[in-house]
């Protein structure tokens, strides 16, 4: 096979600039130039941390190899030079050409996309194991089935061919995110599916690449060879392989979770049609703590034993900043339960190291897929989700534990103010006569009011939690403080309740006749009570009263 389409020249990876255009940029021109380009831009979020994942293979190879002049070096014999050499790159906000040029110069047949030997990212082997798919499942916008097309598509049948740039880097995506409907044999959820994905993002890509590389985290656990998986050999290799963790950053971001190889068109041979696919390698998911970008869930396996922790999925249903105590170990009261994602703990440690300056901005983004559990045996893939949030790094410092926790205390209170959201919808609809109190059939209505709830006050948590730094509020009562943010709060929530009644109609204000059921008496427990909107109201109105209580009663 002719060797086509070197990803470190041919361009492929799409960034946007400085004037917020979005172009495709070689491998090396996003490395050596990342300090030019705002971002990663490619046709979703879910691409775009593919893509940061294999970049981060790449850094960690490449340093802990190679010095800043492009010198070979030990790091056995000097474990602080990795650490250094990260200070230095950040110090001078490029990433120097001498190590990279040198290390594409040494492994450059490992990334021609098409090669008889080393695909880049795929296996050989896969080849006549399986019948071929369409591209078009591979597509992370379409997702769609072999058996059955989207009736609503973005694409003709003529865009699910894909050019070579484009099918780079959906390569990389079906890499991480495909779904376990392959067959012979049907493989793994990729690692990355399993995970609630976080990433550091700064003032440029370049940034954000140094963000998320955790310069001395290998070295610290004794690790000092960095095996991506472009550097294997991929002919003897087995489906569905049950492998230990990966103990190097390089090795665990370049999982190859799916072994795939691409198909051209034989007509026009341009253009990428198809792929072979079948399971790759995979490990268990519990107390993989060498992964550094994921939320971590805690859990037991039988009561009073330790928690051991398992990454945490985004939920559809959860803004971001709801998630400060997973994000942050902010539950310092039952600590043994949280733990902090492992690019936010790095922040920490430059931010007390003072490599960071006491005003940076913590930026931090996330990114999951949706899998369809209603469907286990082949996990489809129905939606994808991203988020991000922004706040003042020194609030991870030791020294602002309080300030951490008091966040938290008012997320909790967003939480109970949701839940008398829900009970509130609930109450009018049974005044109105449109469902019974126990009723299930009113589920999707309950969580839209409170997705309207959320959706009304996020801005506002966002903005306040933005605008929180330590330093300059030393001076300022922390209740005084938290009622900034507990005015706004009452205040959306009160008028969000308030707008409930009109929607039910004139009814409710006669109410509607319930039994009242009283385990303490039974003389009432058949006694039947009449439920109105007016009295509905005026219960919720006090509850949220009660859960803002620092937000003073004029409201």
């Amino acid at each position: 096979m002719e060797q086509l389409f070197n990803v470190i020249d041919e361009p492929w990876i799409c960034v946007m600039d400085k004037n917020c255009q979005i172009k495709e940029v070689s491998l090396r021109d996003t490395l050596l130039k990342s300090q030019d380009f705002i971002e990663l831009a490619g046709e979703t979020k879910a691409q775009d941390f593919a893509i940061l994942r294999f970049l981060l293979a790449l850094m960690y190879t490449i340093f802990y190899r190679y010095d800043l002049n492009g010198e070979k070096f030990d790091v056995r014999e000097n474990k602080d030079l990795v650490m250094d050499n990260w200070e230095e790159m950040w110090k001078n906000k490029y990433i120097p050409s001498e190590p990279v040029e040198r290390y594409f110069e040494e492994w450059r047949e490992r990334f021609w996309l098409f090669d008889e030997k080393f695909p880049f990212y795929q296996s050989n082997s896969v080849n006549g194991k399986t019948k071929p798919v369409s591209t078009a499942k591979m597509i992370g916008t379409l997702f769609e089935s072999n058996n059955k097309k989207r009736l609503f598509s973005e694409r003709k049948d003529e865009g699910r061919n894909l050019s070579y740039s484009e099918a780079a880097r959906w390569l990389l995506h079906l890499n991480c995110f495909d779904d376990i409907a392959a067959k012979a044999p049907t493989p793994k959820r990729p690692w990355v599916g399993h995970l609630g994905l976080i990433a550091l993002k700064g003032e440029n890509l370049f940034e954000m690449l140094m963000l998320n590389f955790l310069a001395d985290c290998d070295v610290d656990n004794d690790v000092y060879d960095e095996c991506p998986s472009w550097e294997q050999n991929n002919f003897q290799i087995k489906f569905n392989d049950l492998i230990n963790v990966p103990k190097d950053q390089a090795a665990l971001l370049s999982l190859i979770s799916r072994r795939i190889l691409l198909c051209r068109d034989s007509e026009n041979i341009e253009n990428v049609n198809g792929y072979y696919i079948s399971g790759g390698n995979y490990f268990e998911d519990t107390e993989v703590f060498q992964e550094k970008m994921t939320l971590w869930s805690a859990y037991q396996e039988k009561k009073n034993s330790p928690f051991k922790f398992k990454p945490k999925r985004h939920n559809s249903e959860k803004k971001l900043w709801q998630e400060f105590g997973s994000i942050t170990g902010a539950n310092e009261k039952d600590s043994e339960k949280t733990k902090a994602p492992g690019v936010v703990q790095w922040l920490r440690k430059l931010y007390d190291a003072k490599i960071l300056n006491r005003s940076y901005m913590a930026q931090l983004s996330t990114v999951a897929v949706i899998y369809d559990y209603g469907q286990l045996m082949t996990l489809p893939v129905i939606d994808t989700i991203s988020d991000s949030l922004t706040f003042h790094a020194q609030l991870l410092g030791d020294l602002e534990k309080s300030w951490r926790e008091r966040i938290q205390m008012e997320i909790e209170k967003c939480d109970k103010a949701s839940y008398y959201v829900i009970k509130l919808y609930k109450d009018l609809q049974f005044a109105s006569g449109r469902q019974d109190k126990d009723s299930k059939t009113s589920q999707s209505g309950e969580i839209d009011a409170k997705m309207r709830f959320y959706d009304e006050i996020d801005r506002p948590f966002r903005l306040w939690l933005e605008g929180l730094k330590p330093d300059e509020n030393d001076n300022l009562n922390p209740d005084e403080y938290l009622a900034i943010i507990e005015k706004e709060l009452k205040t959306i929530a009160l008028r969000l309740g308030d707008s409930f009644v009109p929607q039910v109609g004139n009814n409710t204000i006669f109410g509607r006749a319930a039994k009242k059921d009283d385990s303490k008496n039974n003389k009432e427990k058949n006694k039947q009570s009449f439920e109105s909107s007016a009295q509905a109201l005026n219960f919720y109105r006090a509850m949220i009263r009660k859960i803002f209580d620092k937000a003073g009663e004029q409201i």
